[in-house]
């Protein structure tokens, strides 16, 4: 296991444990979702978490497909409305996570 998929799986296990401020993610950090991009590690947080606490109850890890400094990680997310099939393209740089890019379904999910 390379260190891009080492930090995919802790990204998934850091919200399994409930301890998403534990995210090895740069300060500059960006993702990109269905609900759109935010910039900034503590943006990002600020934004998520509450979303997150809505919307997911767990992450099941399907596959992963690593090579160098990315990973793409294929995993299901439990919602009140089901599971539902995420995969997220992680780049990692130094041992961190720079940027997501998220792909699924959010017609069911609620950002409110």
């Amino acid at each position: 296991m390379n260190q891009s998929e080492k930090l995919a799986r802790t990204w998934i296990d850091c919200w399994n444990r409930g301890v998403p401020d534990e995210l090895p993610l740069i300060d500059d950090f960006q993702h990109e979702s269905p609900f759109g991009k935010v910039r900034g590690r503590d943006n990002y947080l600020t934004w998520v978490k509450p979303l997150a606490a809505k919307n997911v109850t767990e992450l099941r890890v399907i596959r992963t497909v690593s090579s160098g400094d990315a990973c793409a990680i294929w995993f299901e997310m439990r919602t009140a409305q089901g599971w539902v099939p995420v995969c997220d393209w992680v780049t990692t740089k130094d041992g961190m996570i720079t940027s997501i890019h998220s792909f699924y379904d959010a017609s069911g999910l609620t950002q409110e």
